[in-house]
C-alpha cells in the first residue's frame, strides 16, 4: 500500500461511520473495484445486510465489523 492510499484510509476511518458510508458506497457502485460478493448479492441478502447494519449504528447490535464477519461466515465469503 502507497502512503497515499494509507493516508486515504486514515482519513475514511476518522469519519463518522454513516459519513464513511456516504464516501464509500459510490466507490463500490462504480465498478471501479471490479464485481464482488456485494454486487453478487441476492435481494434478500442486500436487505439482511442492511437491516444489521441499522441495527448497528442504532447500537442495537454488534459493531460494523461484526455484522460483516457473521454474514462472511454466514454465506462462505469475504466482504472486504
Amino acid at each position: 500500500m502507497t502512503k497515499s492510499q494509507a493516508r486515504i484510509l486514515e482519513l475514511i476511518a476518522d469519519l463518522p461511520l454513516a459519513e464513511r458510508r456516504e464516501v464509500v458506497t459510490p466507490i463500490l457502485g462504480s465498478g471501479l473495484l471490479g464485481r464482488t460478493f456485494l454486487d453478487r448479492m441476492t435481494p434478500e441478502q442486500r436487505a439482511e445486510l442492511s437491516l444489521a447494519l441499522a441495527e448497528a449504528d442504532r447500537r442495537e447490535r454488534d459493531e460494523e465489523a461484526d455484522v460483516f464477519a457473521r454474514l462472511e461466515r454466514k454465506h462462505g465469503v469475504r466482504l472486504g
